[in-house]
């Protein structure tokens, strides 16, 4: 028998170490290591052991479970340009980030520029809200974003035929 026990334990606890054993031998505390197996409602408690920066109720499960997965990577990479790129891909967006030293004239030093494909999505002001918020979460904090470019291509259904209709474009450049 492993035990924890010193060798001088009573009898009474060795009896109840051994009633207790069997708790650690579940396989429900086994199950968490694979995240596509956790029910639904363990999913937040989860993504807070993970440490996962961004987690809205709203998502889907499918979203919410690829965000805990992809945690561990996003963590390695938080601060760098691939990190906002990650952060906003899972959404469906098309990302495209502009560092100052990679335009001419350069921009001012520790900024970038943001180009935001929403690939079919609608923008509203949630959309907005939380595509600056992803990007806050993820940028080093010496890294400043000056535009943002947010481009949305709507699809319409019309007697079930796709249609493309033209792309509008929202930029957040300051205005001189």
């Amino acid at each position: 028998m492993n035990s924890l026990l010193p060798p001088n334990a009573s009898k009474l606890e060795r009896k109840i170490a051994q009633v207790g054993r069997s708790t650690f031998d579940l396989p429900t505390i086994r199950v968490i290591r694979d995240i596509d197996a956790i029910p639904s409602q363990f999913l937040p408690f989860i993504a807070w052991q993970r440490s996962v920066d961004y987690w809205d109720e709203n998502w889907q499960d499918s979203l919410k479970r690829k965000v805990i997965q992809d945690s561990k990577q996003q963590h390695k990479l938080k601060g760098t340009a691939a990190a906002i790129k990650r952060a906003l891909e899972p959404f469906g967006y098309e990302v495209k980030l502009i560092e100052w030293f990679q335009v001419e004239p350069n921009l001012t030093p520790g900024t970038f520029n943001l180009e935001l494909d929403l690939v079919g999505k609608s923008l509203n002001q949630e959309v907005y809200y939380e595509v600056n918020r992803l990007v806050s979460d993820a940028k080093a904090a010496s890294r400043h974003l000056t535009n943002l470019t947010i481009t949305t291509n709507p699809i319409l259904t019309i007697r079930n035929i796709l249609v493309h209709q033209t792309a509008f474009t929202f930029s957040s450049e300051p205005k001189a």
